[in-house]
């Protein structure tokens, strides 16, 4: 269901009826397809209520309210699996979604491996729904989106917001098995985005965008007002770009560019399924040196501020921080059901997903370990000489690692200082590589767009060429 935000529709949200709702809904989707015939069954549903204000140009273009619930079966008959989901939660719908999937399951192909996991014990969710948050209602959300552009244009007359948008997000999910699985949880969150660029006369800055989310309506003024400052200085620091310099060396990498460049693609190369498929640069290397000593990597599920925390997984099993990368050296893959019967060990509790799909396998919520090395400035000074990038926009090959894209909001630091911002530069290299020729991380570990942890870091051996 979507509706304009004037139509007063999502008049809070009570989660504990909510989890009960979807749970019986999930529930009575399994015993179906187990009283019609299939081996094993596994129902995944999720509740998803939205309030969405956008502005456009400096004003309000649409406040937008969406609900809705989904439900996924996914079946297995002899080896073979069927999947089906419904957006329709009647009794005739759950049944008529239990027979699909178990005819999808007769055209499939047998395969040993398709078989559900036992239930395990689940920890108390690290998330709790606050009530502020619970009840917050579409014109509440309209002033804090006003009040959110407002604040922004304040900050600098050069400033020009092409977007923004204030959203509130209220979900639930559930997961029932034949096995035994069974699980719950809702979640609440607010979260703010800027998109723009800062224009003084003739000179036009470079675009960027910046956004943060919480959960804790406390702390919603405070995460405004750092996205403001942090969208601020660097579209600010777009104006009067210049050429960079054409090297090979050390370049210094902002949290955002530094996930985009190294974390995403080593993180996708530790799917235990991309391993087994051999699509993976870190196959054989477990218990091996695959970076620099001062990295450390871990999905931590757990941490409440990041937006991936959960206290299980699409399939039920128990969420958990799993360290990935300890000093260098690579400890665990990830690992989903599927993954998990064909190396033959235990889920790390990696499912990935919703209910329109077979469960998938990723992680939750990355936090890449701050080093020693001091703060922003700190590491602007040891870089000496050199680029700044703030943003990436590129390729990266999942597989190999390589990369070749554009420096975003970069700028050029001459004598331990930036001095400029930059035109578009190139970068280049190959990620797998250059994680052994991290020299420096900063000593915190900022969130990126509410979903991942990651420290400032200084690459060597990077190619640069100026535009």
């Amino acid at each position: 269901m979507s509706a304009r935000a004037g139509d007063g529709a999502l008049e809070g949200f009570d989660a504990r009826a909510e989890e009960e709702r979807l749970l019986a809904r999930v529930a009575e989707l399994c015993e179906n397809a187990r009283r019609d015939g299939a081996d094993e069954a596994e129902a995944y549903g999720e509740r998803v209520e939205t309030i969405a204000v956008h502005f456009e140009k400096n004003d309000l273009k649409l406040g937008q309210v969406d609900e809705g619930t989904s439900v996924g079966l996914r079946v297995f008959r002899e080896g073979k699996q069927g999947f089906s989901s419904t957006n329709q939660c009647d009794a005739e719908a759950l049944r008529g979604t239990a027979r699909d999937a178990l005819t999808v399951a007769g055209f499939s192909v047998p395969d040993p491996h398709n078989r559900l996991l036992e239930p395990r014990p689940l920890d108390a969710p690290p998330c709790r729904v606050d009530p502020a948050l619970a009840a917050m209602s579409v014109p509440e959300a309209v002033q804090h989106g006003r009040e959110f552009l407002r604040r922004a244009l304040a900050r600098d007359p050069r400033i020009s917001i092409d977007k923004a948008s204030f959203s509130v997000h209220r979900d639930t999910r559930a997961v029932c098995s034949s096995t035994g699985a069974r699980a719950v949880e809702s979640d609440a969150s607010a979260m703010a985005v800027l998109f723009g660029m800062a224009v003084d006369g003739e000179d036009v800055g470079g675009f960027d965008y910046w956004g943060d989310g919480v959960r804790d309506p406390a702390r919603l003024d405070a995460m405004l007002e750092e996205s403001i400052e942090h969208f601020a200085r660097s579209v600010l620091g777009n104006l009067g770009a210049r050429s960079a310099e054409t090297y090979r060396g050390p370049v210094l990498f902002a949290p955002p560019a530094f996930v985009d460049v190294f974390v995403d693609p080593l993180i996708s190369a530790a799917s235990a399924i991309a391993v087994q498929r051999d699509r993976s640069a870190l196959r054989g290397k477990l218990g091996k040196a695959i970076a620099a000593a001062a990295i450390s990597i871990a999905d931590d599920p757990r941490d409440a501020e990041l937006r991936g925390a959960t206290g299980f997984d699409r399939e039920g099993q128990p969420a958990r921080r799993l360290t990935i990368v300890e000093r260098g050296v690579l400890e665990h893959f990830l690992y989903n059901g599927y993954a998990a019967r064909v190396d033959g060990c235990d889920s790390t509790g990696h499912a990935s997903g919703g209910a329109r799909a077979v469960p998938g396998l990723g992680p939750h919520a990355v936090v890449v370990a701050p080093g020693s090395d001091g703060d922003r400035d700190a590491l602007v000074k040891a870089l000496g000489r050199g680029l700044f990038i703030q943003r990436f926009s590129g390729t990266v090959d999942p597989a190999s690692g390589d990369f070749s894209g554009v420096a975003k909001s970069a700028r050029w630091v001459e004598n331990g200082e930036v001095v400029r911002s930059l035109k578009e530069t190139l970068i280049s290299g190959n990620a797998f590589e250059l994680l052994h020729r991290v020299v420096a991380l900063s000593s915190e570990s900022p969130r990126v767009m509410g979903s991942v942890r990651a420290p400032f870091a200084i690459v060597d051996g990077i190619s640069v060429t100026a535009g």
